[in-house]
This record gives C-alpha cells, sequence and structure tokens, in this order.
C-alpha cells in the first residue's frame, strides 16, 4: 500500500503525480510492486466470433475485443479462461501478442475446483495450478504484457488452496519470472485478520468482489467504501495492495443485473480510490463488450417495464417480524360504488408448500392486513389477485395502500424475490400502478436484509453501462496525462 503523507511542495506533489501516472512506475520500497498500481480494467466480457470455428468452438475475436477495451480507456484487461477450451490457445498465439503490441497489460484469470466440470474448466491444465503457475510464468517471460494471473473464489477453495501450496505455486511461478504477480479473488467477510496473516506473506494483492456482503446484491452501495478502507488496512500490513472487483453484470441469485446508476457510482469509488493511492486498481466485472451478450437481462415485469422487487438475498439471515415493503397514500372517491383492487404478484420461490410458513406475500389497506399468501405456496408465474376493500375504504378519501414482504419466521438461507405489478383500482386512484418509474411509492424496509427495490427493465442497460465506466475511466486517462505532463515540465522533462 501506498504511504500517504501530507506534501509541501510543489515539486513532491508533481513527483508523486508522476510516478503514479507513467505505465510501468514502481511504487515506494513498501508498496505494491508496479504490476498492481494504477490498474483501469476489465474483467471478461470478451467478445467472440460470430461463427463457430472447425474445432466447434466460438473463438475470442482478438481485434473487436481490443477496440472496445481501447474505447473503454482500459490499460488491463483480465482474460478469463473457461468459456471454452480454446480460450488457453486464442490466449497464447492470438490475445496476447495484439495486447502486447497495443500496450494492454494482461492478467489471466482462472476457475476454481468449485467451478470445474468435465464440461466446462480452465482448460488444459483444469484444476492443476501448479502447472498452470509454471505456464503462466514461462508465457509471461515470453510476452511481458502478462503481468499476473487470478483465481475466483479462492475463499471457497481453502482445503486446495492451503497456505502450503499457494507457497508452492509462488515458488513455482517466481523461480521462472519474479514479477508475475498472483492475486486471488476474494469476497469481504473473508479478509479478517486470520486470513491475511495466513496468505499476506504469499500473495501479491487480492482481488474483492464488492456485493455488499454479507447481503449479497448489486443494489446497494454504501458499505462499499468502508469494506474497501477495512480490507486495504489489513493488507498494509504485509504491504499488499487490494484491487476492487465491481459488478458491472448479473450476479447469480440476484433480482436483476446492476443499473446504470450502480455501474457509475462504484466504478468512481474504484477510479478515487486508485487515483488517491488506496488501491492498486479497479476492475468491472463482466461488462458486455457487445451489448448483446448482456446475459440473464431480462423483463420481468408482468406489463410495460417495471415491477416492485422485494428481495431476501441467500444466506441472509432474518428474524421474525421483519419487513420490507411499498407504501402509496392513494385517493379514495367517497362517492363510489364499489372498491376493488386487482393487482399481480410473482416470487423466485416455490416447493409446494413443503417449506411454508416462512416468508408471506401481503397487501395492507392503513396497517390492515387484507390479502397474504405463502412465497412457498404459489406456483412459479404470475397469478392475479382481486380484493374487496368496501370494509377498508368505504367513508375515507384517503388512504394509505402497502404491498409488503413479512418474515413470518426467522430464516438463514431463504433466499427470494417477490414481485408485485399491474394494480388496478375501482374507486380510488393509484399513481404509478404498474411501477414504471421510482416516482409515488415510498419504500421502507425493517432490516438490512430485505431489499426493497424498483426493477424497471432498460433494453439498452449495456450500452448506458459501457458509457459509464467509459466516461470514469476516460477521465482518469486524461488527469493522469495531464499530471504527467505537468510533472515533466517541472523538472524539465
Amino acid at each position: 500500500m501506498r504511504t500517504e503523507g501530507i506534501l509541501t511542495t510543489c515539486a513532491a506533489i508533481a513527483a508523486i503525480l508522476l510516478t503514479a501516472a507513467l505505465p510501468g512506475a514502481t511504487a515506494a520500497a513498501s508498496g505494491p510492486p508496479s504490476q498492481i498500481s494504477n490498474v483501469f480494467g476489465a474483467y471478461a466480457g470478451e467478445i467472440r466470433e460470430a461463427v463457430a470455428g472447425p474445432d466447434g468452438y466460438r473463438h475470442v475475436d482478438t481485434e473487436a475485443t481490443l477496440n472496445k477495451l481501447g474505447e473503454l480507456h482500459n490499460n488491463t484487461f483480465v482474460y478469463l479462461i473457461w468459456d471454452a477450451p480454446s480460450d488457453w490457445d486464442d490466449l497464447r498465439t492470438t490475445f496476447l501478442p495484439a495486447a502486447q503490441k497495443r500496450g494492454m497489460d494482461v492478467w489471466i484469470y482462472l476457475v476454481p475446483p468449485t467451478e470445474c466440470s468435465p464440461q466446462r474448466c480452465s482448460y488444459p491444465y483444469q484444476t492443476d495450478y501448479l502447472r498452470w503457475a509454471q505456464e503462466i510464468a514461462a508465457l509471461s517471460k515470453r510476452y511481458p504484457a502478462l503481468k499476473g494471473y487470478a483465481i475466483d473464489d479462492f475463499n471457497h477453495n481453502l482445503n486446495l488452496f492451503t497456505p502450503e501450496y499457494v507457497r508452492q505455486m509462488q515458488d513455482t511461478s517466481k523461480a521462472i519470472n519474479p514479477r508475475l504477480v498472483f492475486l486471488p479473488q476474494v469476497y469481504n467477510t473473508t479478509i479478517t485478520p486470520e486470513f491475511v496473516d495466513s496468505y499476506g506473506p504469499l500473495i501479491d494483492g487480492l482481488i474483492l468482489a464488492f456485493r455488499d456482503d454479507p447481503y449479497r446484491n448489486t443494489q446497494r452501495t454504501d458499505t462499499l467504501r468502508a469494506q474497501l478502507d477495512a480490507a486495504s488496512a489489513k493488507l498494509a500490513k504485509y504491504h499488499k495492495p487490494l484491487v476492487l472487483m465491481n459488478y458491472t453484470s448479473s450476479l447469480s441469485a440476484t433480482p436483476f443485473p446492476p443499473t446504470p446508476e450502480y455501474v457509475r457510482t462504484t466504478t468512481e469509488v474504484g477510479a478515487e480510490y486508485v487515483a488517491a493511492g488506496k488501491l492498486g486498481g479497479t476492475l468491472t466485472y463482466v461488462l458486455p463488450l457487445n451489448p448483446a451478450d448482456d446475459w440473464n437481462h431480462d423483463n420481468h415485469a408482468y406489463h410495460g417495464v417495471g415491477r416492485l422487487s422485494l428481495f431476501v438475498p441467500m444466506a441472509t439471515p432474518t428474524n421474525a417480524g421483519d419487513t420490507a415493503g411499498a407504501s402509496q397514500v392513494v385517493q379514495v372517491d367517497p362517492n363510489a360504488d364499489e372498491y376493488h383492487i386487482a393487482f399481480r404478484h410473482n416470487d423466485t420461490y416455490y416447493s409446494g408448500g413443503q417449506a411454508a410458513g416462512y416468508q408471506l406475500k401481503q397487501l395492507l389497506v392503513d396497517g390492515e392486513v387484507v390479502w397474504e399468501t405463502d412465497v412457498a405456496a404459489d406456483a412459479p408465474g404470475y397469478s392475479t389477485v382481486d380484493v374487496d376493500l368496501s370494509q377498508q375504504l368505504r367513508g375515507k378519501t384517503s388512504a394509505t395502500l402497502t404491498f409488503r414482504l413479512l418474515e413470518r419466521a426467522g430464516v438463514s438461507n431463504f433466499w427470494v424475490d417477490v414481485s408485485f405489478d399491474d394494480i388496478q383500482a375501482t374507486g380510488f386512484t393509484v399513481a404509478n400502478p404498474g411501477f414504471e418509474s421510482r416516482d409515488t411509492w415510498e419504500l421502507s424496509s425493517s432490516s438490512h436484509g430485505l431489499l426493497p427495490d424498483f426493477d424497471q427493465y432498460l433494453p439498452d442497460r449495456a450500452v448506458q453501462a459501457f458509457a459509464e465506466v467509459q466516461r470514469v475511466y476516460g477521465a482518469q486517462e486524461r488527469g493522469h496525462h495531464g499530471a504527467a505532463a505537468g510533472a515533466s515540465g517541472e523538472f524539465g522533462g
């Protein structure tokens, strides 16, 4: 980690800016290796050829991918070896030579045993990570643009990746190329003092995939700075840098992909921390370079493009009585002949009633429950409900309508995404009845583990996300070039 201090002279400030700006600049002796400094990168999301080759695989389209990475102002690409058995050969024979010619650094990204199957793995060496360390190091000597490698979900595979095994990996690679770096990818809850003491002396840094742990989502960003600060402080004991990986594409077991606003916020924070020397780098997670590859991005609304989402993440404990919902004060016609509400509801959990009694979908009027059903009882797909509200609304001119998810009993791992949509009112008026915008409804939650939100499908989500990253990375690139030029002037070139 770079040592921060208060510099009082312009010359000292210029020297710091020049060191941070120049490619390959070396940090202070106690700082990170230059391969993990000022990294603005992308993980995966590569463009593949439209037609499979004679071997049956869709190969990486090197030129198209590098062109898009250039548009993003990336200086590093993290190349995932997993999608096709041809990935390693595509890297060695085509992608890496072309990236080096363009001045693009490359890291290799491998999957762990928990993500390996006969159908899909990091081929050709699969889970022989000692062999991977040897082969990657040898390739890096041939192509210096290859700066390092990483392993996904490292913390879920510690039965293999013991400190002794990691030491063997590092001894193997660094005997060939001492400058090749190894960064395991982990999640925030893994970065304990015990973990850092065990692995800090062995690794060259960590990649932290931010997902608001322990609440697994790509909706909230308010814990990002605190998690980065805490993790960096722990790694500072061994002078090892942290690299942020922020989700710009869907995270599994979450209700919808990150919005462009989410992408903008997390990318800006990452860039800010890199510029301040608090991070070694920041990476986008599977930012689609081809918008058509925006996987798992579907319209989950019943009608239109909006819905209310009430979400409990996986592995998230809740307590009996916890709630999340959306409320609106509706205007009631006191002279109406009848009062009814019809709406659609859905959820992602179904067990035929075998796990009933934990989570209830509810409708309330002025705090009174007027309808409810168990998430375990409803069959998959949207259902229609029509509720007579004459007793609750007659004689009133306004009332508070609430759609809610109730934790009747506490759970430890019962993730669910509840949907409400397409409200039709008789005898009263509901504004924004299809949740097509974020207006008029007030979200509430009694627990950080329950996330109420509006899911609005954006057909061009990937295009907007790309533009947000492009803007942030571009500003950093322009800033660094300006700082380098200014520093050169200060020191006479």
